[in-house]
C-alpha cells in the first residue's frame, strides 16, 4: 500500500495550499493574473532544484508532450484563482473533485481502463455531489443561488481530466523525476504566458509592488507544500492505474474544510466561510458523496 500513502499526503498538503491561496486572494492580491504570475515567480526555482537533484535527459516525444500538458494545465489555473476569489476555498475544491466524472470515459476511450456498474454509480454520486455544493444561501433570503464559481471550475475540472489521463500515458514510458523536470518546464511556459498582455503585466507590476515580504514567503512556502504534494502524487501514479490513484485526492474538499472551519472559528477574520450548522451540514454531505463515488470509481 506504498502507493496509498504517496497518494494520502498529496491532498493533505493541497488543502494547506487551498487555505495559503484563499487568504493571499481575499486579503492582498483580487487579480487572479496577478496572482497566476505570481504563482509562476515563485515556482521559477523548481526546474533548477530538480536538475541538481538527479540526471535529466530529453526524451522525444515524452518530454515534449509533457511540457505541452503542463503548459495547458498552469494556463488553466487562472481559472482556479477565479474560483478562489469569489468563491469559499471548500467549495472551490468540492468542484474539482468532480474531476472523475471526466477522467473516467477519456481513460476509457485513450487508456483502455474498464467501465462497470460501480463507476457508474460513482459517477451519478459526483453528479449529485457538484449540484449540492454548486447551491448556496444568499444573505437576507431563504433561496439558494448557484455559485459564481462553478463555470469556471468546471471548465477547469475538464481541462485537469484530459491533463490526469495524459500524464498516466505519459508515465508509462518516463520516470516521475524526468516527468517533474519536463511538467516543471511547461508549468513556468503557461504560468507566465499571461505577461504577453500589456494590461495583465502593467497591473502585476503595481500589485508586485505593494506586496509585503510575508505574502512572498507565504506564498513561497504555499508552492512547495503544492509541489511535494505533487511529487507524492505522481510516485503513486507511476504504481498504480490512474482511474485508481485520481480518487485518493478526492479527500482533498475533506481537509479544506477541516482547515477553514478550524480557522475561521479560531481566527474569524482571517478567512470568510460560512460555518452555520445547516451550511456545515450540506459541505459534509457533498464531500461524502465525493469520496464514496470516487471510490465506487477505483471498483
Amino acid at each position: 500500500m506504498d502507493w496509498f500513502v504517496f497518494a494520502l499526503i498529496a491532498p493533505i498538503l493541497w488543502a494547506g495550499t487551498d487555505v495559503i491561496d484563499k487568504y493571499i486572494l481575499a486579503n492582498h492580491i483580487k487579480n487572479p493574473f496577478s496572482y497566476q504570475l505570481l504563482t509562476a515567480l515563485t515556482t521559477a526555482p523548481l526546474p533548477f532544484l530538480l536538475f541538481l537533484l538527479t540526471p535529466i535527459s530529453y526524451s522525444f516525444p515524452w518530454s515534449l508532450l509533457t511540457m505541452l500538458a503542463a503548459f495547458v494545465l498552469f494556463s488553466s489555473f487562472v481559472l482556479y484563482f477565479k474560483a478562489m476569489a469569489v468563491e469559499e476555498a471548500s467549495r472551490v475544491i468540492s468542484f474539482v473533485y468532480v474531476g472523475p466524472i471526466f477522467v473516467l470515459p477519456l481513460a476509457f476511450i485513450f487508456l483502455g481502463e474498464s467501465l462497470s456498474l460501480s463507476k457508474y454509480l460513482g459517477a451519478m454520486l459526483l453528479v449529485s455531489s457538484a449540484v449540492l455544493i454548486s447551491y448556496r444561501r444568499t444573505e437576507g433570503k431563504k433561496s439558494f443561488v448557484i455559485s459564481p464559481a462553478l463555470g469556471f471550475m468546471l471548465t477547469f475540472t475538464l481541462v485537469h481530466a484530459g491533463y490526469e489521463v495524459l500524464a498516466k500515458y505519459i508515465l508509462n514510458s518516463i520516470n516521475y523525476w524526468h516527468f517533474l523536470f519536463w511538467w516543471s518546464i511547461g508549468g513556468l511556459l503557461g504560468g507566465f504566458l499571461f505577461l504577453y498582455f500589456p494590461k495583465v503585466r502593467r497591473d502585476f507590476l503595481s500589485d508586485f509592488r505593494t506586496l509585503s515580504k510575508n505574502v512572498v514567503f507565504w506564498k513561497s512556502i504555499c508552492t512547495c507544500l503544492f509541489f511535494v504534494g505533487v511529487f507524492s502524487y505522481y510516485v503513486a501514479v507511476s504504481l498504480e492505474p490512474i482511474s485508481l490513484v485520481a480518487t485518493i485526492p478526492s479527500t482533498e474538499p475533506f481537509f479544506v474544510l477541516l482547515f477553514t472551519v478550524l480557522l475561521s472559528s479560531l481566527m474569524p477574520g482571517m478567512l470568510k466561510e460560512e460555518v452555520d450548522k445547516r451550511t456545515i451540514t450540506m459541505k459534509i454531505s457533498a464531500v461524502i458523496l465525493i469520496i464514496i463515488g470516487a471510490w465506487l470509481i477505483a471498483g
